[in-house]
């Protein structure tokens, strides 16, 4: 295993924080979230299953139904309480019960990002800055990394990472819980391709392309740079061996006629910063900018459920939040990682405000309905005004909790297993420039002797189609009245680093529970 050059590791860093967020006219939203692990297992299928006090983001109508049930006289006469027809899961033997604590995080890297820190760490920069091209792994590594530069723009691409935390407590149909959440993401709002680094003279770098050149590229026809873009990177200096080496490593690297114009600039620069001499391509001077935000919520959910009869409930919520917008600017290549989020931290503003969530829950024999509609009434957050190191001001964007709907179907056979489908009636804005979400789950669970829970899904985002499927599963212990409950999720689709297969989305949550 190699190690990354210092100057590559913060190139990867900016690549990781850039792109994800590319600054929209409007306010920012915040995504949806898994709550708690039993619905982490079951893909987030919940809405219309859901049995604890994460009814509370789920679904407030079923605390309608908890603790609710029929009567019937017994052979000596008494009434005595017996288990309605409609109640598949029986909720109704329910009383009380607590969330003593449950929290879990996340990743998602989102369409080119992985690709992006892969090729990056096989960047030797400080290598590079120093001798120059020595290598055909070092020629391959200055295409990619004029190809992956002009990538960090793009709305859409990059990495997004959540936390949540959390605890309620329930009494028959009423329940009080306090929830945290925190989501990041960042976007590039300067990319310098002039000062990457290569700090050879022009006539050393045709000579180190010709000399490096991969054996297919001898005789090659350029192909793919249009008659325009070749006389562009002649006027900077390259010869026409060293564009014709270029074309083909670029057909070799995948780039199209899409993706061809903004590499051809940043090829251009790089000569160019070669045509100018020696040590104008000092790394330390690039001016890439990276913008970092965050948003942070803590919310104080009070829910009430109400049962018209043994079929039909409503709920809603009531919701106390305080909400963080963090932000800040920061030079990626005068920045380490510790500073970048050392200086996120201390830039923020502070909103308090308030969010209304109603649902509601049909339940017949084996099946069950359920949808609910969250932040009704778009709750906004105030963003920071943030000095930069050259003394501007930037305001960073408020940030808006959007409605979201959901609805699903449960069926239930049995009291012990669960099957149930999903589906977000809304797109969902996040975070992240220019991507949005709308997923499609399904879950099942297997209470085995009432004593281990199985848990297994499957989910996907219709919207976009860069992460693919995710598979969930979960296991839950229950020891009379304590419960304890992990699930995680891994994607389908996967990103290369380091030689190594990484899922490019991954969540896990746990949490401890006593249930009467």
């Amino acid at each position: 295993m190699h190690r990354i050059s210092s100057r590559a590791l913060r190139l990867a860093v900016g690549a990781a924080l850039s792109g994800v967020l590319a600054l929209p006219s409007t306010a920012l939203a915040l995504d949806t979230f898994f709550v708690g692990p039993r619905a982490m297992g079951m893909a987030g299928a919940n809405v219309a299953s859901v049995t604890d006090t994460t009814a509370q983001y789920y679904n407030p109508a079923a605390f309608g139904f908890f603790g609710m049930v029929g009567s019937e006289t017994d052979k000596k006469g008494k009434t005595v309480e017996k288990r309605l027809t409609s109640d598949n899961n029986n909720v109704g033997r329910k009383e009380w019960g607590w969330d003593v604590v449950y929290g879990g995080a996340g990743f998602s890297a989102h369409k080119d990002l992985g690709d992006i820190i892969n090729d990056f760490s096989d960047v030797n920069l400080d290598k590079l800055e120093s001798s120059g091209i020595q290598s055909e792994d070092d020629l391959r590594a200055v295409v990619n990394l004029a190809k992956d530069l002009n990538l960090l723009e793009e709305e859409g691409n990059g990495l997004t990472v959540n936390v949540l935390g959390g605890t309620a407590f329930r009494v028959g149909s009423f329940a009080l819980g306090v929830r945290g959440y925190g989501q990041g993401a960042a976007w590039v709002s300067n990319v310098d391709t002039d000062l990457i680094g290569l700090d050879v003279d022009i006539g050393d770098l045709n000579t180190q392309i010709a000399s490096y050149a991969p054996a297919g590229a001898a005789g090659h026809s350029v192909s793919l740079l249009t008659t325009a873009q070749q006389s562009q990177l002649a006027a900077a200096g390259l010869d026409p061996n060293a564009i014709a080496v270029i074309d083909y490593m670029a057909i070799q690297e995948g780039l199209t006629q899409e993706d061809i114009a903004p590499f051809a600039d940043t090829m251009e620069s790089i000569a160019l910063t070669s045509q100018s001499g020696a040590n104008n391509g000092d790394l330390s001077a690039n001016k890439t900018t990276v913008g970092v935000t965050g948003f942070g919520l803590t919310e104080v959910p009070f829910s009430y459920g109400y049962a018209f009869n043994e079929h039909f409930a409503i709920g809603g919520n009531l919701k106390f939040m305080v909400g963080r917008v963090y932000g800040t600017q920061v030079l990626v290549f005068n920045n380490d990682t510790d500073e970048i989020m050392e200086k996120t931290q201390e830039d923020y503003k502070q909103t308090i405000n308030f969010g209304v969530d109603l649902g509601a829950m049909a339940r017949f024999r084996w099946v069950q309905f359920g949808v609910v509609g969250r932040n009704l009434n778009s709750p906004k957050f105030e963003g920071p005004d943030v000095t930069n190191v050259d003394g501007s001001v930037t305001k960073f964007q408020d940030v808006k909790v959007k409605p979201q709907a959901q609805a699903g179907i449960a069926f239930i056979p049995f009291e012990t297993v669960t099957f149930e489908v999903d589906y977000d009636l809304t797109k969902n804005e996040t975070l992240l420039g220019g991507y949005e979400t709308q997923y499609l789950r399904a879950g099942v669970e297997w209470d085995v002797f009432r004593f281990l829970a199985l848990r297994g899904g499957i989910y996907t985002n219709m919207a976009e189609d860069d992460i693919g499927l995710v598979y969930t599963a979960g296991v839950g212990l229950n020891l009379w009245a304590v419960r304890f409950d992990v699930s995680g999720a891994v994607s389908s689709k996967t990103m290369e680093y380091d030689g190594e297969e990484y899922p490019r989305e991954a969540h896990v949550v746990a949490g401890l529970s006593i249930d009467f």
